[in-house]
């Protein structure tokens, strides 16, 4: 039953009905997400019936259940696999509400906004994602700012620097390693004086 339903309100594309059976009081909503997930929307090749549902989650206000259905029709393969709108609906919802599944799909996936997802991930405090993300797609300099700004790591900035060996990598290293002497120096001056 719940899986003809779900074809049904797939196909209907209706927001008022997506909003009465996704509310809360619906006793039968996590029955029909599970049906909606495993089965109607995978069926699914109309991007605007795809759209439509993925709207219908976002305002019901359900994060963890759009990260399924994202993850139904993008991790695995169907004809919405590459869609770049989704899979930074699927990596933006993620930073917001399952941190912990961000830096695998930052590996997996290839088609998404990365200055975009970097931007949103840095506002969420993800330094380890962002720096995942600039290494992936070799932007350098971003990627040792991150090293020496956010996770204030020297060592490890260091070895990234030996790793890519970039000009522009070692100058912003050598930069930070100066700043870090002269708060040091600083902070000397202060106790003996």
């Amino acid at each position: 039953m719940f899986k003809q339903q779900a074809r049904y309100l797939i196909k209907r594309r209706q927001p008022d009905l997506w909003s009465q059976v996704l509310s809360g009081e619906n006793l039968h909503r996590r029955q029909l997400i599970d049906q909606i997930v495993a089965t109607a929307l995978p069926e699914c090749t109309d991007p605007d019936n795809v759209s439509i549902t993925v709207k219908a989650l976002i305002q019901a206000d359900l994060p963890m259940e759009l990260i399924e259905l994202l993850e139904k029709i993008i991790i695995e393969p169907s004809p919405f696999s590459d869609n770049r709108n989704l899979q930074n609906l699927l990596l933006l919802t993620a930073i917001r509400a399952d941190k912990g599944k961000v830096v695998g799909y930052i590996n997996k996936l290839q088609n998404y906004d990365s200055n975009e997802i970097a931007k949103n991930a840095t506002e969420h405090g993800l330094s380890e994602e962002v720096l995942t993300i600039y290494k992936k797609y070799e932007q350098h300099a971003l990627a040792i700012n991150v090293l020496v700004e956010h996770i204030v790591s020297i060592d490890r900035g260091l070895e990234f620097a030996n790793k890519v060996d970039k000009p522009e990598v070692w100058s912003r290293l050598a930069k930070a390693q100066l700043d870090g002497l002269r708060i040091k120096d600083s902070i000397g001056k202060h106790f003996h004086s």
